[in-house]
């Protein structure tokens, strides 16, 4: 299994946002001053759909994701119950670095990209066989909000890279923090 090691030795909690292309793997509320924190990167998720219909809200099963997939939302007739059922199908996706989300129904539909129960990411789909994607693949990207001030993103293929948040001692004004990358 590989994992991005994030670090903090700067004197303020990090809170680290990682990516893999635009599907975001994980957020860290807060990681201690001088502590590390291993971030899987080949992890499975779950993705959740949510709609409204008639003004009551249903919520599909989770669907476990671990590469590219495609998740159509829909909802189908039940007619020995004469009802109807809000479900997600898994099919293959069109695009092998993607993943992509589309519906049939007539109202948005919410994907909600999830790990352990938490959400990380939503995309919405309003318009009915229109693809909204997001893009997965080999490309690494991380950022850290530290004492309310955004660091430059890192980027790296490497999965097993190890990302470290330090104070900027440079001749930049004071309380600039920097992401290492190694």
């Amino acid at each position: 299994m590989s994992n991005i090691t994030l670090g903090n030795n700067t004197q303020f909690i990090a809170q680290y946002v990682v990516l893999n292309g635009e599907q975001v793997i994980a957020r860290i509320p807060g990681i201690q001053p001088g502590a590390q924190l291993l971030v899987p990167t080949n992890d499975t998720y779950q993705v959740i759909a949510t709609t409204v219909i008639n003004g009551n809200t249903y919520i599909s099963a989770p669907i476990d994701v671990t590469g590219p997939t495609n998740f159509l939302a829909q909802v189908v007739q039940v007619p020995s119950q004469g009802t109807y059922e809000f479900n997600v199908v898994e099919l293959p996706s069109t695009n092998p670095n993607q993943l992509q989300f589309q519906k049939t129904t007539i109202g948005p539909v919410t994907f909600t990209i999830t790990k352990d129960g938490i959400p990380l990411q939503t995309v919405v789909v309003n318009d009915a066989f229109q693809i909204q994607t997001v893009a997965i693949g080999d490309t690494f990207s991380i950022f850290a909000v530290i004492n309310g001030v955004t660091t430059a993103t890192v980027v790296t293929t490497n999965p097993n890279a190890t990302v470290v948040a330090n104070t900027d001692t440079s001749a930049l004004e004071s309380g600039y923090f920097t992401l290492v990358l190694s």
